[in-house]
């Protein structure tokens, strides 16, 4: 706006006007850039496998091998039960095995006797029936006490525990010389060999993602660190409770500097990259319910209304409104008035989206 110069000297002359100086701003000249579509979301951090052992007899524990914190591998005994009862119960279904073996081969016996008399005519007919039902009914018993062998077996293998995997022992819940019930826990087993995290993505975003996708993580217990991770699983099925799209990563963490447990924030590729255009959300202002941006032409800055697309970084899309090529203020717009004068002030950079100074001009 012109300001009024205050008069000088006696002559009477009117006032002369005087331009204000032109605002200084920033302003960069568009450019297409590639970006890769990303959506994010907060999760935990899991091991890849985590297992409750517990007791699958009953029996006193007579001996604990392993200790909280603890690396085992796969097969290796982590405690001993009391097998004495086990023990009992599986030779007696030995014994009774025999005895029904014994009994079956008696029968069998009986029937070739019972076939031959009857062939002779020593027996009636319905003798061999007895004979050969008699048989079928050894043969039973027999079946019977050898499943009876199987499971008191089973009893002796069930009294040493094993590790299903390879792993970290977590948390013993027992104490040597503790007696346990069936279903008793008895430690806890986690595979921290390999890192995951089941995140849960908005659809809109991540409808496209695919198995091999890249993630970055960043976790609130070292802000300073990056790690990186993919895709190994996507869900099928939106989950009908959050309305979100459930896909699985698996984190690189060589160095172990990450546990299960901890929170992250999951940043997601899911998408090939495009080319678009940027805008520093700084350049950018409402009117009239709108979005608009400044757009230098001829030293002159006027408004031009702007459709914006997702936002990252501090910078948004640009869908309709201003193409490449144009130059946009993209800081000091609240010095500007549409159809004025600016004074742009240099930079470095010319693209708007790698452009981020410090200070106002």
């Amino acid at each position: 706006m012109p300001l009024m110069a205050a008069a000088t000297g006696c002559t009477g002359a009117a006032p002369a006007a005087i331009e204000a100086p032109a605002p200084p701003v920033y302003a960069a000249t568009l450019e297409l850039e590639s970006v890769t579509p990303i959506s994010t979301a907060t999760s935990e951090i899991l091991a890849n496998r985590h297992a409750q052992l517990r007791s699958e007899t009953a029996g006193r524990v007579v001996e604990v091998l392993v200790e909280t914190g603890e690396r085992v591998d796969e097969g290796q005994v982590l405690l001993r039960l009391d097998v004495g009862r086990p023990a009992s119960a599986a030779q007696a279904a030995k014994a009774a095995v025999a005895q029904t073996d014994a009994r079956l081969q008696q029968a069998e016996r009986e029937l070739e006797r019972t076939r031959q008399l009857v062939r002779t005519g020593g027996l009636p007919e319905q003798r061999l029936d007895d004979a050969k039902d008699a048989v079928r009914l050894a043969s039973a018993s027999r079946d019977a006490a050898r499943a009876e062998a199987q499971l008191a077996r089973r009893g002796l293998t069930e009294a040493v525990v094993r590790a299903p995997f390879s792993g970290t022992v977590v948390e013993r819940q027992v104490e040597l010389g503790e007696y346990l019930a069936p279903g008793s826990p008895l430690l806890t087993l986690a595979d921290t060999g390999v890192l995951k995290a089941r995140v849960l993505l908005d659809p809109r975003e991540a409808l496209d993602v695919s198995i091999g996708s890249k993630a970055i993580v960043s976790v609130y217990a070292r802000p300073d660190e990056r790690f990186s991770g993919r895709v190994v699983r996507v869900g099928e099925v939106i989950d009908p409770r959050t309305r979100r799209l459930a896909v699985e990563i698996e984190l690189y963490d060589d160095n172990g500097r990450l546990r299960p447990g901890l929170v992250g924030r999951f940043v997601v590729e899911t998408g090939k990259p495009r080319r678009v255009l940027r805008v520093p959300l700084e350049g950018v202002f409402e009117r009239f319910g709108s979005q608009h941006v400044y757009v230098i032409e001829d030293g002159i800055a006027r408004r031009q209304a702007i459709v914006l697309g997702p936002i990252r970084g501090g910078f948004a899309e640009v869908t309709q409104g201003i193409e490449p090529g144009d130059t946009i203020v993209i800081k000091g717009v609240t010095r500007v008035v549409d159809g004025s004068k600016v004074q742009v002030v240099p930079i470095e950079s010319a693209t708007a989206s790698s452009t981020a100074p410090n200070g106002e001009p």
